[in-house]
């Protein structure tokens, strides 16, 4: 819930099966200039789809609520717990597109208000917020009911642009925190969509497994009770969930990060800095990688990325031919080590009113740098989509673990497992060992790295110079034995408004898209949807 966004296309899913107790979604990407409307299967009740928020993907499941069935589209998100979604004429339209349509609770036989004008969420952004109501009511997905599952529906919502998933911790729910300000020490939350699954027998361990795939290619899963092992290579490295410093609860996926590297044509090189270790927070509801302001400056000028005043943190799309990785490594020296290919990294800015990708005068496109940095020391490190794509992770909220591994992007073909329950390690097949060792290693000087090339004009105001350039010799760090990895790179919405009586028409997330939908000027192309099917 972080910025704008703007669809490029789509194509559904053909349907994925799974072994009993799962939940899987399977995905698919379309990267048309311009945005389609979403078409209806019978035979596809659900689809997640991935849609360019400020570079690289939101991603959105469809669902029904209550009966008659009203068709909503909400954000799924791992960094929020609250399932949530506007009400009618809920929506501020001059503050954000209201996206993913409205539930009228007076349309619904079997909608009940459980705590009316309850629900308050505040979000980052000055002023934006949701206001509503707690409610019962059946949530359908897959193709499977879960019946009186605790909702919102908001009654105001200000600068937020859709409704919400969210799978995370109950801990995290917005009531949880509201009685944490009223002074209540020990709130307790309700079962929220992850504990319900569990509840209703739908999956056997509060758990699911998130396969993003690329920004170039179609296919992608989140699988709700097991995981695939098929999507990622080697063994998955088992990370312990870090709890909430000062709460000491369970609230969000923070893991320890080792170490961050480079790897490129020069070699493998740490990059040095006194941020690391340190807990990062794993969130597919945030679009960028959130850095530590000292390792992002040393990337903005690796990559020789500009900061334009109309456009933001740009670089060339093909930086420059730079090819190479960023490489995260977790828990501690000899911890599992996610590499994202450079090209991951590289978001297409595309002009609003034409469709086209930008370009600088020598017809070269032009891109976001898909990086951020906190602002302030209390600001959580978050590793977004631009991270999570070339990732495979598998989110144990019961045994407070998570399985990380390299993802293999572009696979068509799948091993579904089971997570089972028990104390204890739960995720069977292949499992390195636990890692908690936590070591700051020395680090010393590098050199080398390509040449910087000048861009003596281009549209809209882009003069300036592109270092994608700078290289090794930006970085201040040590080479190390990372696995070379470089030779191995894969190259506006409507806002109708609802009527007032019945059900509120779908304002979807893929219709009427190119305008009035910006990031500073701007809109991104690239779009992937996913079909699901719970099979019992």
């Amino acid at each position: 819930m972080h910025t704008s966004l703007v669809l490029a296309g789509f194509s559904l899913a053909n349907l994925c099966l799974a072994e009993p107790g799962f939940l899987s979604l399977k995905t698919y990407r379309n990267t048309e200039a311009h945005a389609q409307a979403l078409r209806k299967r019978s035979s596809f009740p659900v689809t997640l789809g991935n849609y360019p928020y400020a570079g690289g993907g939101i991603y959105f499941v469809n669902a029904t609520v209550g009966s008659p069935a009203q068709e909503v589209q909400l954000q799924i998100d791992t960094g929020s717990s609250d399932v949530w979604m506007f009400g009618v004429h809920s929506c501020d339209s001059s503050t954000s597109p209201c996206l993913g349509g409205a539930f009228d609770i007076s349309a619904s036989q079997t909608a009940t208000i459980l705590d009316e004008g309850g629900f308050q969420i505040q979000y980052v952004t000055a002023g934006s917020g949701v206001t509503g109501d707690y409610i019962g009511d059946s949530f359908t997905i897959g193709g499977t009911t879960i019946k009186n599952l605790t909702m919102g529906v908001s009654t105001k919502a200000v600068s937020v642009d859709t409704g919400i998933m969210g799978i995370g911790f109950d801990a995290e729910e917005a009531i949880v925190g509201q009685e944490v300000q009223a002074g209540n020490s020990n709130p307790q939350p309700y079962p929220n969509f992850i504990d319900e699954l569990k509840l209703q027998g739908l999956i056997g361990t509060k758990s699911y497994s998130l396969y993003l795939d690329d920004l170039e290619t179609s296919t992608g899963s989140i699988i709700f009770g097991g995981y695939d092992k098929a999507k990622f290579q080697g063994d998955l490295g088992i990370l312990t969930i870090q709890p909430d410093s000062q709460s000491g609860t369970y609230s969000s996926f923070g893991v320890i990060l080792n170490s961050m590297g480079v790897t490129d044509s020069t070699g493998s090189t740490v990059i040095s800095s006194s941020s690391m270790p340190n807990v990062v927070i794993l969130d597919s509801g945030t679009a960028y990688t959130v850095l530590p302001p000292d390792i992002f400056n040393e990337l903005v000028a690796y990559f020789g990325a500009l900061k334009d005043k109309d456009y933001g943190l740009i670089i060339q799309c093909d930086l420059n031919g730079m090819a190479g990785t960023l490489d995260y490594q977790f828990a501690g020296p000899t911890g599992p080590i996610v590499s994202v290919p450079f090209s991951e990294l590289a978001i297409p800015i595309v002009d609003p009113e034409t469709g086209e990708s930008l370009t600088d005068n020598q017809n070269n496109p032009v891109c976001h740098l898909g990086l951020d940095q906190t602002t302030s020391a209390d600001e959580p490190l978050l590793w977004g989509d631009t991270f999570l794509r070339s990732a495979y992770v598998v989110y144990d909220l019961e045994n407070l673990q998570i399985g990380i591994a390299q993802t293999i992007f572009n696979v068509t073909s799948s091993d579904v497992q089971l997570i089972t329950a028990g104390s204890g390690q739960s995720l069977p097949g292949n499992i390195a060992s636990v890692m908690t060792t936590i070591v700051q290693t020395k680090t010393e000087g590098l050199n080398g790295g390509p040449t910087k090339t000048v861009i003596s004009s281009a549209p809209t105001d882009i003069q300036s110079t592109f270092g994608g350039g700078k290289g090794a010799s930006a970085l201040s760090g040590y080479k190390t034995t990372y696995t070379n990895r470089a030779t191995n790179i894969p190259s506006a919405s409507s806002t109708t408004t609802a009527k007032k009586s019945g059900a509120a028409p779908l304002n979807t997330l893929a219709s009427g898209f190119w305008k009035g939908m910006l990031i500073q000027g701007l809109v991104v192309a690239a779009a992937s949807f996913i079909g699901a099917k719970l099979i019992l």
